[in-house]
Parts: C-alpha cells; sequence; structure tokens
C-alpha cells in the first residue's frame, strides 16, 4: 500500500480488508520510503490520496503502470486514481465544487464488473479536492459517475480500480482536514451508514480478487 499524505491513510478501510483477511506492507514516501518499481511479488496495489504534484509522482506512475502491465489487482484512491487514469491518457482538470457528500450512479458497464456488479445502483461518496477526472483513457470502463458528469469510478485493463472521491475515512477525520463546512459534515454523518454498508463490501471483494478468488465472486449481467 502506498501512503502519500500522514494524514489521508487507509482509515477503516483498513479494518474491513484486515476483516477479509488481507494484510499489509505499507510504503510511506512522505517519510522518506522509496517507491518500488514493481509490485514486488505482492497479491495487490492500494495507491491513496494526497500523491499529485509530489516529488514521488513519476515513481508512483511507473509502479501503477507495471502493476496494470502484470496484472496485479489494483485500488487507486483520490488524487491516485487521477494518476492511474492520466497514465493511461486520461486527464483532470481544477474544480471550484465544494467538498461533501455526492451520490453516484452506476453505469450499466459496472454490472459486469467483480467489484461494482453486486453493489448498489447508487453509491454514496465524500468528495474532497481541488482537480476532478474529466476524460478517462480509451481503453478504460466507466463504472459510475455523479449527475454532474463527473467520472467517479472506472477500471482499466481486467482488474486495476480508479476512484477519486472518499469513503474510506469517518465524519470525525473528515472535519480534522478544516475543508469541509458544517453542513457538508452534517451532511456525511448523516450518509455515513450508507457509505459504511456499501464500501464495505466492495473492498472485501478487492480483497478476495487480490487473494485470486475471482471465479467465486458473483457478477451481475447488466
Amino acid at each position: 500500500m502506498i501512503e502519500n499524505d500522514p494524514g489521508q491513510g487507509l482509515g477503516r478501510a483498513g479494518d474491513w480488508l484486515a476483516e477479509a483477511g488481507m494484510g499489509f506492507d505499507v510504503v510511506r514516501p512522505h517519510a522518506g520510503d522509496p517507491v518500488p518499481k514493481s509490485a514486488g511479488g505482492h497479491e495487490g496495489l492500494i495507491a491513496l490520496g494526497g500523491g499529485r504534484g509530489e516529488d514521488w509522482d513519476e515513481e508512483l506512475t511507473g509502479l501503477l503502470e507495471c502493476a496494470v502491465a502484470d496484472s496485479t489487482p489494483v485500488f487507486a484512491l483520490g488524487a491516485s486514481a487521477r494518476m492511474l487514469a492520466a497514465a493511461f491518457g486520461g486527464a483532470s482538470e481544477p474544480t471550484d465544487r465544494a467538498n461533501g457528500p455526492r451520490m453516484l450512479a452506476k453505469r450499466d458497464a459496472a454490472g459486469f464488473d467483480l467489484l461494482f456488479g453486486p453493489a448498489p445502483m447508487t453509491l454514496d461518496v465524500i468528495r474532497r479536492g481541488e482537480r476532478e477526472l474529466t476524460a478517462l483513457p480509451e481503453t478504460a470502463t466507466l463504472l459510475a459517475a455523479s449527475p454532474y458528469g463527473s467520472l467517479e469510478a472506472f477500471r482499466i485493463g481486467e482488474a486495476a480500480w480508479g476512484v477519486q472521491s472518499h469513503f474510506e475515512l469517518a465524519p470525525d477525520q473528515l472535519a480534522a482536514f478544516g475543508d469541509f463546512d458544517d453542513e457538508a459534515l452534517d451532511q456525511a454523518r448523516g450518509v455515513d451508514p450508507h457509505i459504511v454498508e456499501t464500501w464495505r463490501p466492495i473492498m472485501q471483494r478487492f480483497a478476495r480478487i487480490a487473494a485470486g478468488e475471482r471465479r467465486e465472486l458473483p457478477v451481475l449481467d447488466a
């Protein structure tokens, strides 16, 4: 797992993955750890938010590209999701949309996806950041988007997923960032049970995919 910012860890998603049997080796480039060139025999790769514009951008992009080439399951969050998209031809632009809860709608292609196939048709997330995806790579599959057209969840290849909004941090952790107003935090508390109910099984399916259980997972026909 790549932790780009000490304030943007895996949060409660770490507990969800541990429940599914996944362990972690954590690389912290913000503390001086070198970003590896490949996943190095690990079953999967998780890249967290907060990495864009850092000194190790090039190394992280290379790691993501290598993991996709090796068919290593990847889950990229926040800025790392945008880096994953950019590595294969996607693009993002600055945005002035307010931070706070956002509801996503699955696209038809998600019905065939190992992670998102069994998930609800609508997905609550927390938007946070100064940029948003404006274009996905030609080889990417859009899995979920916001009513504003924001390209929120996608897959590249068979097993590399990107989600640019957040679900891993509880409302009290969001409050610590200082960039959510009181109304947004109240709304986040209101939808938090739905976020947990939706994203906990998604992340646990990722743990099972990384462990090699792809054929045993349910996939819906859209």
